[in-house]
């Protein structure tokens, strides 16, 4: 598309003229601009991301009150290191926020809940439980 105007990309892509041309000249985009006043680093969110994809991969379901756990340690390690002690309090909406900023880890959280029902529809293991059951009575 070269030489196509910032006018029609903008026009065809559904996007502000002027945003184009910001970031031509190097401008940065929303989250770049606002990654200052995030309570942990990109690397910290990084590795929290790695931590429950590891935990998933061993079998662990990676629960919401593990990664908020982790988390705040994090951020209480930055809030020491920078003398800052704000940054060590996680808000209310945290959690969820981060999650929506990493979709990969949504489906993590989501597939433990899906192999469950599977192993509860398993046929023999449904029978194994009835006949248990029955021989209890």
């Amino acid at each position: 598309m070269e030489g196509t105007s910032f006018r029609k990309l903008a026009d065809k892509y559904g996007v502000s003229s002027s945003t184009l041309s910001d970031r031509e000249r190097g401008g940065l985009t929303r989250q770049q601009s606002h990654a200052h006043e995030q309570k942990l680093t990109p690397a910290m969110e990084k590795a929290l991301e790695d931590w429950c994809k590891k935990l998933d991969d061993w079998g662990f379901p990676p629960r919401m009150d593990l990664l908020r756990a982790m988390a705040g340690a994090l951020a209480q390690i930055r809030a020491e290191e920078e003398e800052d002690p704000e940054l060590a309090h996680l808000g209310q909406h945290w959690l969820s926020n981060f999650l929506n900023c990493h979709p990969s880890l949504s489906a993590k959280f989501s597939t433990q809940h899906d192999r469950q029902r599977a192993y509860g529809d398993n046929i023999p293991t449904l029978k194994g439980s009835f006949a248990k059951l029955l021989r209890l009575i």
